[in-house]
């Protein structure tokens, strides 16, 4: 029983859910993903960067029809980025994109979930998925899914996006449209992001 209301909760998962919706400032996502991420990210990235270009087609022997793609890729994202106050492109099967879209469940804030695919490997990205997914790394330089804009800024991903503006309140500060900065609640800029964020 919360003696502040009185709320009676048995579940264990549901008495941390709600000590979380009611005493924190947002629900932590897995931490031992997080240990992942930390090891597994600076490996992949050069991959990421490699595979993402040639997945969208760069090879081709027909430029202009890749550069016409990716532009078109661009126009869609803006206009995606700005229907909704967060967008989060993801890959269904990817864990952290589940964590991501599961922290935003627990803020209780609506969102915008645009899936690439099940995963960035051939056969499992949807069409015009990888076109998409380079886009976003010549917009932003992250090529990696989550990958969150709030009101049409980019965050990054879970790890090196979300989770840091969280903690120092920048997500509720762009939420909000506030973009001044101030040493409490730094704003992130497009630039300040990593290549490839999780």
């Amino acid at each position: 029983i919360d003696p502040n209301g009185d709320q009676k909760i048995s579940d264990s998962k549901e008495i941390i859910r709600y000590l979380y919706r009611n005493y924190a400032t947002f629900t932590p996502p897995n931490e031992g993903l997080g240990q992942i991420s930390k090891t597994i990210t600076p490996i992949l990235k050069p991959i990421f960067k490699t595979l993402a270009p040639l997945q969208a087609g760069s090879n081709r022997e027909n430029q202009s029809e890749y550069q016409s793609e990716i532009a078109d890729a661009k126009a869609a994202i803006e206009k995606e980025i700005s229907s909704e106050e967060i967008v989060v492109y993801t890959y269904s099967l990817s864990p952290f994109c589940t964590e991501a879209i599961q922290v935003l469940d627990n803020l209780d804030v609506e969102y915008k979930e645009i899936s690439l695919g099940k995963e960035w490997v051939p056969f499992l990205i949807n069409e015009g998925g990888s076109q998409k997914r380079m886009a976003l790394a010549e917009m932003t330089g992250q090529s990696s899914l989550p990958h969150i804009f709030i009101r049409g800024k980019s965050i990054g991903g879970l790890y090196e996006g979300l989770v840091p503006a969280l903690e120092v309140g920048t997500f509720w500060s762009l939420l909000a449209g506030k973009e001044e900065k101030d040493e409490q609640s730094p704003n992130i800029e497009l630039t300040d992001l990593p290549d490839v964020a999780k």
